[in-house]
């Protein structure tokens, strides 16, 4: 279903992220990669993890109103990789993504990245705050 499988590339487009590290600029690479690792593995627990309460809501809502009623981060997940296409679309996305520019402010953060989606480098932003001692996924859409 073309809806859902536009649903999981902002899903991972903007999917959160948490991590710990030397500085703010370390921890959120780090958290970058493990989540884009956490995708490819299929570790939606993992994955979720990285998401701030609201960014989590902001998917299952998304979700509803594609008509997939979703309990959980987990839940929303597999649910929309088992679209056709998603798992190779999610794949592609979390192999090419490459971090642009880090910019911090305190426990506020925008990362502008980039990534490979339907053969076209597709740039992405982040909002992402430290959530108790984690850089986690805000969505400021």
């Amino acid at each position: 279903m073309k809806t859902l499988r536009a649903v999981l590339v902002a899903a991972v487009l903007t999917a959160g992220v948490a991590a710990c590290g030397a500085d703010a600029a370390t921890e959120i690479d780090e958290a970058f990669k493990g989540y884009h690792t956490a995708v490819l593995a299929r570790d939606f627990p993992a994955a979720c993890a990285y998401n701030a309460p609201e960014a989590t809501a902001k998917l299952l809502s998304s979700l509803a109103t594609q008509g997939v009623n979703a309990a959980t981060c987990e839940e929303a997940f597999a649910v929309v990789f088992d679209q056709g296409g998603a798992a190779e679309t999610a794949d592609t996305i979390s192999r090419t993504a490459k971090i642009d520019d880090i910019q911090v402010d305190g426990d506020e953060a925008t990362v502008r990245w980039t990534a490979v989606v339907d053969g076209n480098a597709s740039p992405t932003t982040w909002g992402m705050r430290r959530i108790d001692g984690a850089w986690k996924l805000v969505l400021t859409n």
